[in-house]
């Protein structure tokens, strides 16, 4: 099986792979919910794009990558 850039430069780092977070990004849920950030990036870049004004393009960057590392954090079940 042929490991794409981001697996090899993983490899590279010697970063654990059986830890719980590593494991958690290879999960379905988080799949699905990177899926989800993207889209919130590409609506928000449009969005952005549309006003056109400085200000508002380094709020909105900073809103959304805020919005982006809560989203996908991983939740314990307790």
């Amino acid at each position: 099986m042929k490991k794409n850039l981001l697996d090899r430069l993983i490899d590279w780092l010697g970063i654990p792979q059986n830890s719980v977070e590593y494991q958690w990004t290879r999960s379905k849920i988080y799949q699905k919910k990177l899926q989800w950030v993207k889209n919130f990036w590409i609506v928000g870049g449009l969005v952005m794009l549309a006003v056109a004004q400085p200000a508002f393009i380094l709020v909105g960057s900073f809103f959304l990558t805020f919005l982006s590392f809560g989203f996908l954090e991983r939740q314990d079940p307790s």
